[in-house]
């Protein structure tokens, strides 16, 4: 017997419901109290840039600047790994699902779907009427050939683990269905179609080759590429025949108003802080995020401008190397994890705009347990030190990409360290260079470059899955995803494993529970704040938005006349 979950018209405020078969359960954890070390805030400062420009928007007769903290990786969404890549490829391409603004998951490219009991098989419904940009048909086959790169493991795609060990087959059953049958449960895979890396991309584009996919994508969505010009530039401009615009093709209400949208929208990488700054007050620049925690204030005052901050669900990591002396280790991480002041970190780096993080996860994803934060201790972290057998410490190297944010975090983290006997030795430089020899290193953990490397993950699922796997299953360890920790644990394994093969909603809870737990005593990294989003606008435009996974969310832009 099967149990049907159809969706058949588009409204974003309603909850993507799974049945407990399914996998899926819409309700948020109940555990979610965290320790406040910021204030929490509305997600706009500025009540005013909240209200709709109405029929007086000028936009799609408008081209915009955005000016962002980093290059991008690529626009192979099957093949990115930072949340910036993944949030303009979501205005270039639609995904089978999406999220809406508070990661409730609803159809786009799908109508619906019906699963078996037991989570193996999935037949899904396709949205008749649409067409790719570079004019292919939105059908059966275009999603098959999606799903066969998708479980292509000799293309060697840093998601390549995301869904390839799970796919077993995806058949077509007529024009506008296909059935998708798992070599077993899979409890998150409707919430993995939903993230970025499943994104859909044109038939066309995928035969054409990776080289394709990764610098000339298409997709059915509100944008299309139009060129990147690596670390200056990457510009994309308004599709006026998106699908999204028409509510007689979504279903129900359109996902977008008719007149939002840019002419086009160019985005630069600007790693100092203070220059993104500067260009949105002489408005060389009209968006910006993230915003420099120091700017804040300096912004919220100034007229011209609209300021705006919301928690998400980002958390960020110190990440040791577990199979390099001296992280290989327990004493060790541990002493690290009480020598970090994380109430500090937030006030000094993120100048209290975040909270205390008590788990790899925020509380905003699925399946969270909160776990209770490690005091900030320097006696405690000499004496496990000096267990260590490093009584006076030693000299690592901490590897990260050169933006002023992150040379801000670097001298924390060295200050910190060298109160306990620690001397951090500061390795920034481009990110293009640190992505080859952090991400894509090759070999065993013993034998890579990286000691310790700064960074900050978001399960853009919102399932604990995604934010568990990547960062520390075995599958993961660089170049395939993101282990930069290279730490391998059987237990953890076997809870990742039956938090993914059951479909019970009791069993994936107490699965991940255990992982969470399992994780804070190893430490294979220190875990260190949940971020708040930060972005700000020209006065003039409204209806830009971050995701809580830190993605770019510009449906609704307008600029007023």
């Amino acid at each position: 017997m099967k149990k049907r979950l159809a969706l058949y018209t588009l409204l974003l405020t309603v909850t993507f419901i799974l049945l407990t078969s399914c996998g899926k359960s819409a309700e948020k954890s109940t555990e979610s109290t965290t320790e406040k070390s910021g204030t929490p805030v509305e997600a706009s400062t500025d009540t005013k840039t909240m209200t709709s420009v109405g029929n007086n928007s000028v936009s799609q007769q408008k081209d915009i600047i955005a000016a962002i903290s980093l290059d991008f990786t690529t626009m192979d969404p099957m093949d990115t790994s930072d949340t910036l890549s993944g949030g303009i490829q979501r205005m270039i391409m639609d995904g089978l699902f999406g999220f809406d603004d508070d990661m409730n998951i609803y159809p786009m490219l799908a109508t619906g779907y019906q699963a078996n009991d037991v989570a193996t098989e999935y037949t899904i419904s396709l949205r008749k009427g649409i067409s790719f940009t570079d004019g292919a048909p939105w059908n059966a086959d275009a999603a098959l050939a999606n799903f066969t790169k998708w479980a292509d493991k000799s293309l060697g795609l840093k998601r390549t683990t995301f869904l390839s060990g799970v796919l077993k087959k995806c058949e077509k059953v007529d024009d506008y269905t296909i059935k998708v049958t798992l070599n077993e449960p899979f409890g998150a895979f409707i919430s993995n179609l939903a993230h970025p890396a499943c994104l859909i991309m044109s038939p066309k584009q995928i035969a054409a080759g990776q080289e394709a996919c990764a610098y000339s994508p298409v997709g059915t969505g509100q944008y299309s590429f139009v060129e990147w010009v690596q670390g200056d530039h990457l510009t994309l401009k308004l599709n006026e025949k998106w699908w999204g615009y028409d509510s007689s093709l979504t279903g129900g209400p359109s996902l977008a108003d008719k007149d939002a949208g840019c002419r086009t929208v160019t985005f630069k990488p600007v790693g100092e802080g203070s220059t993104r700054v500067a260009m949105l007050m002489s408005n060389d620049a009209q968006i910006i995020w993230p915003v420099p925690t120091e700017s804040m204030n300096v912004l919220k005052a100034n007229s011209n401008v609209s300021v705006f901050q919301a928690e998400g669900i980002v958390v960020r990591y110190f990440m040791m190397n577990n199979q390099k002396a001296p992280f290989n280790d327990l004493r060790v991480r541990q002493a690290i994890n009480y020598a970090i002041d994380k109430n500090a970190y937030i006030q000094v780096v993120k100048n209290g705009l975040g909270s205390v993080a008590t788990s790899i996860i925020g509380p905003a994803v699925q399946y969270y347990k909160r776990n209770e934060p490690v005091p900030y201790d320097k006696e405690k972290a000499k004496q496990l030190l000096a267990e260590a057998g490093y009584p006076n410490g030693f000299s690592p190297t901490l590897m990260y990409a050169s933006t002023s944010a992150n040379q801000k975090q670097a001298e924390f983290f060295k200050q910190q360290l060298a109160t306990v006997g620690i001397n951090l030795k500061l390795n920034g430089m481009e990110s293009a260079i640190l992505n080859q020899k952090v991400q894509g290193a090759k070999g065993p953990g013993s034998q890579v470059e990286v000691e310790i490397y700064l960074s900050g993950w978001s399960p853009s699922t919102g399932d604990a899955d995604w934010g568990i796997r990547p960062l520390l299953a075995i599958e993961s360890e660089p170049p395939k995803s993101y282990n930069m920790c290279y730490f391998e644990n059987e237990k953890l394994e076997g809870y990742i494993k039956a938090g993914l093969q059951s479909a019970d909603d009791t069993i994936r809870r107490e699965a991940y529970t255990n992982a969470q737990n399992l994780i804070w005593e190893e430490v294979p990294m220190v875990i260190l704040a949940n971020d708040y989003n930060t972005w700000a606008t020209g006065k003039d435009i409204t209806g830009v938005k971050i995701y809580p996974d830190g993605a770019i969310n510009m449906k609704n832009a307008k600029i007023s006349k």
